[in-house]
């Protein structure tokens, strides 16, 4: 007679079954199950919201950081990165650097922001039919509403900040929005 030889069950197929039916491994993997990203979508489901975009909702309506806002944040890093990237880079020209980005965040077409009067004679003797009018804000104005934005959550909310930035130092999602806006604005500009 042979003796049938016992198979053991490899690590990874075991933390498989325990992510998978919590109940078969007691409280310790029921917490890891809980406390797993994957299994959200099935919980939210079973609590009501159907989709993602009621998840969000949801999240938007009860963040922490809804007080200080996404977009402030975004702000901050820009500037913050810019400053890291060049030692001794003030904020006005961190501002500047980054002007058209910082403008789509507060919701300014950087394309209709006058420049300053040395860029206005530049542009008149690239373009004739060049008006003022056009340009309805001043560069000076954005950047001060920027630097406000920047303040409060700088001031107010430093520790929240720390926080979120190393919980979203990769999450490029807002950036690739903003350049994807700026290519847009650049298409309809020409």
């Amino acid at each position: 007679m042979h003796k049938k030889k016992k198979s053991k069950i490899s690590a990874k197929r075991l933390t498989d079954i325990k992510n998978t039916i919590p109940w078969m491994t007691g409280i310790g993997g029921y917490t890891s199950h809980f406390n797993n990203w994957n299994s959200i979508e099935n919980f939210s489901k079973t609590h009501g919201l159907y989709t993602p975009m009621d998840v969000r909702e949801l999240i938007f309506k009860n963040s922490p950081l809804k007080k200080i806002g996404d977009i402030n944040l975004e702000i901050v890093r820009i500037i913050e990165d810019a400053q890291l990237k060049k030692k001794d880079l003030s904020f006005h020209a961190a501002c500047v650097e980054n002007f058209e980005a910082l403008c789509i965040l507060i919701a300014v077409n950087p394309y209709q922001v006058h420049m300053g009067v040395a860029w206005e004679n530049l542009e008149k003797e690239k373009n004739k039919n060049f008006s003022r009018k056009n340009y309805p804000k001043h560069y000076a104005r954005v950047i001060e509403t920027i630097r406000s934005r920047y303040q409060r959550v700088v001031s107010e909310n430093r520790a929240v900040y720390s926080q979120w930035y190393k919980q979203n130092k990769l999450n490029k999602e807002t950036l690739n929005f903003v350049k994807a806006t700026l290519k847009i604005l650049h298409k309809q500009k020409k």
